[in-house]
């Protein structure tokens, strides 16, 4: 959706594919990128600047810091699906079960069809000691390596094993990020999203912080009518804010509620207000949405 929005706002001969950057230099009044595609062939493209949104295995990125080496594993694997089952709870619930060693979230991303089954997202994540796999969108899961590990999981409100038996297609992504950078900027160009930034799937912050990040640009481009003082601004503002995100979804984020319950109540609960003080669940989560971005500091709201 999003690819055929761009290319419906900009004209299909601005959105151009099946290009891998291998260099760029800035020169008077612009910036100069080196491309090629898969069959090898060179081309180039001239622009007032470079916005490199190339994403967690980021060429940019890799020229910029040659020596930084691979992502960095976080010691834990997720396995993604869908499956299209009966609702749970309201229908319209998100579930998030465990902790930080196994854990499980399931939410449904479509309305109820005519049989009353509904295409539900879920994720399954374990605790592995080692990852030696280079991390791939594309590559399949295999449910031998973790559904028995939720073998028990069967509630009266949702049938874990049995979500995860129906799935049509299942991917395993090894829980990865990258430490934050010095700097983005080099003259005329930037990184931004993933590339900038890539950081643990917590707190559903992969896509909105590079939607913040593309926020803050413009308003750096409109308030600079130097490229090279805009891009500068647009780091100033984001490079921290987001480097915070990622050492925060290092310790769990707003997630980190599941770990205290688990250690504070390992044999289970029957009363929240046993594990939990009043306010401080409430706490942590708006904590967490101030660190990133998604609400205002109280001293901002006032």
């Amino acid at each position: 959706m999003l690819f055929d929005a761009a290319v419906a706002r900009l004209g299909p001969d601005r959105v151009i594919c099946d290009r891998r950057m291998v260099g760029h230099e800035d020169h008077a009044g612009g910036v100069a990128v080196r491309l090629v595609d898969a069959a090898g062939q060179a081309h180039e493209a001239t622009a007032d600047m470079l916005i490199a949104a190339d994403g967690i295995h980021s060429g940019a990125r890799a020229r910029l810091f040659p020596d930084e080496g691979p992502p960095v594993y976080g010691g834990r694997i997720l396995w993604r699906a869908t499956t299209v089952a009966m609702p749970f709870l309201t229908g319209a619930s998100m579930i998030m079960a465990g902790h930080q060693d196994q854990k499980f979230v399931a939410y449904p991303i479509s309305p109820p069809a005519a049989d009353g089954r509904q295409r539900i997202n879920w994720i399954a994540e374990l605790r592995i000691a080692e990852s030696l796999k280079r991390e791939d969108w594309n590559r399949a899961g295999d449910p031998a390596d973790f559904l028995p590990r939720f073998a028990d999981w069967r509630f009266d409100w949702l049938d874990v094993p049995g979500l995860i038996a129906g799935a049509e297609a299942i991917y395993e992504f090894p829980l990865v990020d990258r430490d934050p950078l010095p700097r983005w900027s080099h003259g005329r160009m930037t990184l931004l999203g993933d590339a900038a930034h890539a950081m643990y799937p917590i707190g559903s912050n992969g896509a909105s912080q590079a939607i913040l990040d593309a926020r803050a640009l413009v308003r750096a481009l409109a308030a600079h009518p130097d490229p090279v003082d805009a891009l500068a601004a647009y780091e100033a503002e984001r490079l921290p804010a987001t480097a915070a995100i990622v050492r925060a979804n290092r310790g769990n984020g707003p997630e980190q509620c599941m770990q205290m319950a688990q250690e504070r109540a390992p044999n289970g609960f029957a009363r929240i207000e046993d594990v939990f003080a009043p306010g401080e669940l409430e706490a942590i989560a708006a904590r967490y949405k101030v660190l990133t971005g998604l609400k205002l500091k109280p001293e901002a709201a006032a």
